[in-house]
């Protein structure tokens, strides 16, 4: 599904934030240090510990910070981070109204790129806790099978996407919590998101939307009429059949990843049980930012690489 980075891609991203080993069993050891005094946490491994050091430019409380949230809002949100067997009715359901997969490429610059795209124009295949809830899915298993993440592109694809019935989806209060999610409680670095064949019904909702998120984020949305806006930034030859590339058929790489899921099955599962336990919290949280528990806060808080 995703190509193995090659040894020099490796290299590459790792002198992007240099790192002696010493210097990365001590950061390893502050967290794993801190993790061992939160009873509430999950066991984390020594390997994500440092997946999420590099992605995070090696700012322990950063990591300290979004390890708490993460596995706060997997308890606060069980529509979102539960019953996650990719085998069941409505899943399937949601593969088939929505074509969601990460391209097998990376970028030139090693960024990891995820598309999205409705296979079909009927406003009630869509759920939102579904997207969500794939949308996780896919960018852990992603952060799974890649050694280190540097950042990643979101592509969106708005061919299906020209009616209000299908944008009334998209309200306020579900583009706050996807801006908490990814923004606040993962370690990734979302370097530009994409949305091509922009409708001017999309324009209007998207232009209207983006004013809810900080301005560094703004800046990196990017909105163009069709697939040639693309070619500015990445090789054709990356981006799936129908949009000129070379990586095949969305629909192929949709199913593909879909299935991988379901040979992840067990995977998925164990991860509905990796979050916080509240009983077993000493004291109230310092680091967990309160208003990821709901759809208010102010998005200023929020910290950009």
């Amino acid at each position: 599904m995703i190509l193995q980075l090659t040894d020099d891609q490796l290299k590459t991203i790792r002198n992007t934030c240099p790192r002696s080993q010493a210097e990365i069993d001590q950061d390893i050891a502050i967290v794993r240090h801190w993790l061992d005094k939160q009873p509430h946490l999950p066991k984390t491994s020594d390997e994500i510990i440092y997946k999420m050091l590099f992605s995070l430019k090696f700012r322990t409380e950063k990591v300290k910070l979004v390890l708490e949230n993460y596995y706060t809002i997997k308890d606060v949100f069980p529509g979102i981070y539960g019953n996650l067997d990719p085998t069941t009715d409505t899943f399937r359901k949601h593969v088939d109204a929505v074509y969601m997969f990460p391209l097998p490429k990376l970028t030139p610059d090693l960024s990891r790129v995820l598309c999205y795209r409705m296979a079909t124009t009927d406003a009630k295949a869509f759920c939102m806790d579904s997207q969500l809830k794939r949308n996780e899915m896919i960018w852990n298993w992603c952060f799974e099978k890649d050694p280190l993440t540097l950042s990643n592109v979101w592509i969106f694809d708005l061919t299906n996407m020209d009616t209000m019935a299908q944008w009334a989806h998209f309200n306020i209060s579900f583009m706050k919590r996807v801006l908490k999610i990814n923004l606040e409680s993962k370690p990734v670095r979302i370097k530009k998101v994409h949305f091509v064949n922009v409708s001017p019904i999309a324009e209007t909702t998207l232009n209207f939307i983006k004013h809810f998120a900080p301005q560094k984020f703004r800046d990196r949305l990017i909105f163009s009429s069709s697939f040639n806006g693309l070619q500015e930034y990445y090789p054709t030859e990356m981006f799936p059949n129908e949009w000129g590339g070379k990586a095949g058929h969305i629909e192929e790489l949709n199913q593909r990843m879909q299935e991988n899921l379901i040979k992840s099955k067990n995977w998925c599962i164990e991860m509905e049980h990796k979050k916080v336990d509240s009983s077993k919290r000493i004291g109230e949280s310092k680091i967990t930012d309160q208003s990821i528990m709901g759809i208010e806060g102010n998005f200023k808080k929020i910290n950009f690489d």
